[in-house]
């Protein structure tokens, strides 16, 4: 799978939001495509090793000595029967910033975008797409990079303010920041913690909150980035 080199990854922290700035006026909100039948899931995770440059520090100012790997796997929506999966690692190079995220852990996420032999039609990651700060979170980043629909599906919330969720499944409340509305708290399962559902590019919020539930399988998270999680923790700590 390609992706476009749309900026330089190396840069500071005001570079980076000035980066931010500029693609935030690149996001669509509007669905590029009518049907959707192959679904993809990406996620990262970290694993600290003393083995690798420890001590030494990168240009962005974080110490090199920390791996991290990423994990995409490739679904039919209506069945969610496998059509690929793969990995990638590499040595983390930017710091942890709030608001960041998306130069700290994209050019892994590309590294293993660009192993997949699949077309997916949608892409969810465990991540904020315009319910940010800057309006471009990690979703909506790597939605510009791939120009493909991307949805964040998130865990925890990083703006916004909402009303209670009702306790049953397909129940969500609007996330609003100003009086605009950014994206959904939305209950994947009934009685379960709701999910911070946001488009990243190339979507609307109603066909967003309606792949993330058409792809959920009983669990809270659906299976694409639930999945493609399970795989990353296995591959970073080498445990079935």
């Amino acid at each position: 799978m390609k992706y476009q080199k749309l900026h330089p990854w190396n840069v500071d922290y005001k570079r980076a939001a000035e980066i931010q700035g500029r693609l935030e006026k690149s996001i669509v909100l509007i669905c590029a495509a009518k049907n959707f039948k192959i679904i993809a899931g990406a996620d990262v995770s970290y694993l600290p090793t003393r083995t690798i440059r420890e001590g030494k520090r990168s240009s962005t100012g974080t110490k090199k000595g920390k791996m991290f790997y990423a994990s995409v796997m490739v679904f039919e929506l209506k069945t969610m029967e496998r059509v690929e999966a793969v990995t990638a690692s590499g040595i983390v190079d930017f710091p942890y910033i709030p608001g960041l995220l998306s130069f700290r852990e994209s050019p892994i996420l590309l590294k293993a975008f660009a192993k997949i032999k699949s077309n997916p039609d949608v892409i969810i990651l465990d991540a904020q797409g315009i319910a940010h700060p800057r309006g471009i979170g990690l979703a909506s980043h790597i939605g510009l990079l791939l120009d493909k629909p991307t949805i964040g599906c998130a865990k925890t919330r990083l703006i916004g303010d909402y009303n209670e969720v009702g306790e049953e499944m397909g129940c969500y409340s609007p996330l609003t920041v100003q009086d605009k509305v950014v994206g959904a708290v939305l209950r994947t399962r009934k009685n379960v913690k709701p999910v911070f559902v946001s488009p990243g590019h190339k979507i609307d919020l109603k066909t967003s909150i309606g792949l993330i539930l058409k792809s959920c399988r009983g669990c809270r998270l659906p299976e694409p980035i639930r999945q493609a999680h399970n795989l990353v923790k296995k591959t970073a700590t080498g445990k079935e």
